[in-house]
């Protein structure tokens, strides 16, 4: 994905924001909104020291600002670090800002992004902000234009508004130029590793990314659509998916028409139309469709009934990573003649020379 072309404001604005919130202290009014009187001072100190995990990222506060207490940015981290490791998400942006900067603490800005990400992944607006803009930076990670997005978008949707100003810039892109952030937030959904797992937050997103998007995204959110939980069942709406993919030529779009048609989900049941789809999947070299065509022909289900067809597709798919394949054309060699046999056989080897260099595709989205 190519960067915009910002203007210069915007590019400072994106590269001077966490510099700003860091140096903020000693260019702006302090973070505490009052002064501190010395009485609560007293009350902040004994609730943090008994671990209260508020109280001790006010007391960090008042200590980076010096309200009610000498300024100290070695007591501010410690008193940040104490709360962060509570699981206080605004401790946690707080203490990888400190790390940023090196104030209190030798600068670690891998260290920085770490917290960011904690903060992040408790849906911290300003931590996801700042860890976009780490990544757009390179600041302690890689820069990935994709991830700065990504997480600029989910700031955004979370209520930070210097992410919805770089937002915007986006916006004035061609569309196609939110596809990928958008897909990536709906992975992490789906992953559960950057953000919690939420099926429901990954429809959200892959659904946006879907608009303008390739295939493959198409086909992640039809299988959610599919396959999670029953308020989100949207058969209809992933036949459609489905059929964009298909027309596409994108195999797993075919094969997830196949199974829909075969099982009469989101469809009336047509078996030779479930057929025709496993076929044009199975072409593109698709193997849960060469197996599930193969049964078909087994079975005379959507199509005259053929063994040494049914061999042909099966023997075929087990060329592939699909267990279960092999294991059905050890049975159906035990089911066949001799003579069937060597024709199925050769079938397949007619079928691989003529699809040469066509590469098997193991198993696909899960649409069964």
């Amino acid at each position: 994905m190519q960067r915009p072309n910002f203007p210069a404001s915007c590019v400072l604005i994106l590269l001077s924001t966490i510099c700003l919130a860091q140096e903020a202290r000693t260019q702006q009014a302090p973070l505490s909104k009052t002064q501190l009187a010395s009485q609560e001072m007293t009350h902040l100190q004994t609730q943090a020291d008994a671990n209260d995990s508020e109280a001790q990222l006010a007391l960090g506060t008042a200590y980076e600002d010096g309200n009610g207490v000498p300024q100290s940015d070695k007591e501010a981290v410690k008193w940040y670090r104490a709360a962060a490791e509570q699981g206080n998400a605004k401790a946690q942006n707080r203490l990888g800002l400190m790390f940023r900067s090196g104030l209190g603490v030798d600068q670690d800005k891998t260290e920085a992004v770490n917290w960011y990400r904690k903060a992040a992944r408790q849906k911290n607006a300003t931590a996801m902000f700042n860890l976009g803009t780490a990544y757009y930076n390179g600041d302690g990670i890689g820069i990935d234009d994709v991830m700065a997005y990504a997480w600029f978008f989910l700031a955004a949707d979370f209520g930070s508004q210097s992410a919805t100003e770089a937002v915007k810039r986006v916006k004035e892109e061609p569309k196609d130029f939110e596809v990928e952030p958008f897909e990536k937030i709906g992975d992490m959904y789906q992953e559960g590793v950057d953000l919690p797992q939420s099926s429901s937050d990954a429809i959200k997103w892959y659904r946006k990314a879907a608009e303008n998007g390739p295939p493959t995204v198409q086909m992640k959110l039809a299988s959610l659509l599919l396959h999670g939980q029953a308020r989100a069942q949207n058969y209809a709406e992933a036949h459609g998916l489905c059929e964009k993919a298909e027309k596409r030529m994108y195999s797993p779009g075919a094969y997830c028409l196949g199974v829909l048609y075969q099982q009469g989900l989101g469809v009336s049941r047509d078996l030779p139309q479930a057929a025709r789809c496993f076929n044009e999947a199975a072409n593109m070299g698709h193997a849960a469709a060469m197996l599930r065509l193969g049964e078909m022909y087994w079975n005379g289900d959507g199509v005259k009934q053929d063994k040494t067809s049914a061999y042909e597709f099966v023997s075929l798919a087990s060329t592939s990573n699909l267990p279960e394949a092999k294991q059905e054309k050890e049975l159906l060699e035990k089911e066949m003649t001799p003579k069937e046999l060597e024709k199925g056989k050769a079938k397949a080897v007619e079928w691989a020379r003529d699809h040469h260099p066509l590469v098997l595709r193991g198993k696909p989205q899960r649409v069964n």
